[in-house]
């Protein structure tokens, strides 16, 4: 007698596949509204953050490493709390030609990589032409991981780095109210070094979108940094796919 053959898989439907989206947005804004009292998303859809606004101090100081083509975060951030300044860090000449076409008053831009220590040589990706790329990507992500899947047989150019600490000695400030990292895979070395010196400290708030699976990372990787960032005193407050937003506890 022989076996049964399983039931093909069904195609979904126009209406599960709008149910699943339905769902997939409502469990969106069910954890937004589950986020503490005082937080605020600031900037667009794509390239916005949530902050507490309440721990935000007079005046701001946001270090925003990766600024891509979307500074609509630094910029709602400019408005939203008067008198505040940006540090924007950046290597990559595509982001930096973009952020020089669209200048915010009240951010600077530094035109280094942000990495584990401050006056290193090293070698930058930049991402493959825009018709080689996977579908969906913006074309404008560049790394200092080699394997990055956005640059992997791309160019290559030479960047000098600066970290935590130089960036503060820059702004002649002891610690920031906000520490963006966007940058593209290199955050589990940075995480790991501001860490283990204690530098995370430094800032209040710390929003890190990690790249695990588009780079040589595994989840498990962000699970084990995010829990050595809990360890030394943050809160994670929210995730949003792979953004993760942490609040110093004290």
């Amino acid at each position: 007698m022989k076996p049964a053959k399983s039931p093909l898989p069904k195609k979904p439907t126009p209406l599960s596949k709008h149910w699943e989206r339905t769902k997939r947005s409502l469990g969106r804004r069910w954890r937004e509204w589950m986020l503490p009292r005082g937080y605020a998303r600031l900037g667009t859809r794509y390239g916005g953050w949530w902050v507490d606004t309440q721990a935000i101090g007079v005046p701001a100081l946001l270090i925003d490493a990766g600024l891509g083509e979307d500074i609509s975060f630094p910029g709602a951030f400019l408005q939203r709390f008067a008198g505040s300044r940006v540090i924007g860090v950046e290597p990559n000449p595509r982001s930096l030609a973009y952020c020089r076409k669209h200048p915010l008053a009240g951010m600077e831009i530094l035109e280094q990589a942000f990495w584990t220590h401050a006056g290193d040589t090293l070698t930058f990706h930049l991402p493959r032409a825009q018709e080689a790329l996977p579908k969906g990507a913006d074309g404008v992500s560049g790394s200092l991981v080699g394997s990055h899947e956005y640059v992997e047989g791309g160019e290559t150019l030479t960047v000098h780095t600066v970290d935590l600490a130089a960036v503060l000695a820059y702004a002649g400030s002891k610690q920031c109210d906000v520490l963006k990292l966007d940058i593209e895979g290199a955050e589990y070395a940075v995480l790991k070094q501001l860490c283990d010196n204690g530098d995370i400290r430094l800032a209040r708030q710390v929003l890190i979108e990690f790249h695990h699976r588009v780079t040589h990372h595994s989840l498990a990787e962000t699970e084990a940094i995010a829990a050595l960032v809990a360890g030394c005193g943050f809160r994670l407050i929210h995730t949003e796919g792979r953004n993760y937003i942490f609040r110093r506890a004290d």
